[in-house]
């Protein structure tokens, strides 16, 4: 059985949850490129200030969701307008926006071109019905799973199926139980 590497991975969504799973990844040395839509910031006219706001924010947190504070620059900022093609780089995409149907299926239309094949989707709902959710995606984005976090502190996960996503159209679930 060959291994799946994940060498890059997209948060998609700059909140609270969003944030703190990007610390999360930073902690595994593993490089996150966080988006949120685009928002100006008055003084450099920046359209990340979003996403920079929350990386910022992750250093300032008790307790602290990054084991070492530095590694926030292991974080890039994104945004919706700007940075889609960046997704192609990445091997597993974590949306993690607001629990609203259509706001998630219309993220995952957006997205969609540029998911590469053999790409991991996940979705951090909690109560939304994943087979409504991933109606919208093409057959190249068929590997994806939903993943539940009750708590953004250090956690960890466990599969909830017997079998992970490894098979095309497979959707699984996981969740995290703070350690």
């Amino acid at each position: 059985m060959s291994r799946f590497q994940i060498k890059q991975v997209a948060v998609l969504g700059a909140g609270v949850m969003g944030a703190q799973i990007a610390a999360h990844l930073v902690n595994c040395k593993v490089p996150v490129i966080l988006f949120d839509l685009p928002q100006a910031d008055a003084g450099t006219g920046d359209l990340n200030a979003i996403a920079n706001r929350a990386i910022a924010n992750l250093k300032k947190l008790k307790p602290a969701p990054l084991g070492v504070a530095d590694d926030a620059e292991l974080i890039e900022a994104a945004n919706y307008e700007q940075h889609l093609e960046r997704l192609r780089g990445c091997d597993l995409i974590i949306e993690a926006i607001a629990e609203r149907m259509d706001w998630k299926r219309e993220l995952y239309a957006k997205i969609a071109p540029f998911v590469a094949e053999g790409a991991l989707l996940a979705s951090n709902t909690s109560g939304l019905s994943i087979g409504a959710l991933s109606d919208v995606l093409p057959a190249h984005c068929a590997r994806a799973f939903a993943a539940s976090t009750s708590s953004t502190r250090r956690a960890t996960c466990r599969w909830s199926s017997s079998s992970p996503p490894q098979a095309p159209g497979r959707w699984c679930s996981i969740s995290s139980r703070s350690l």
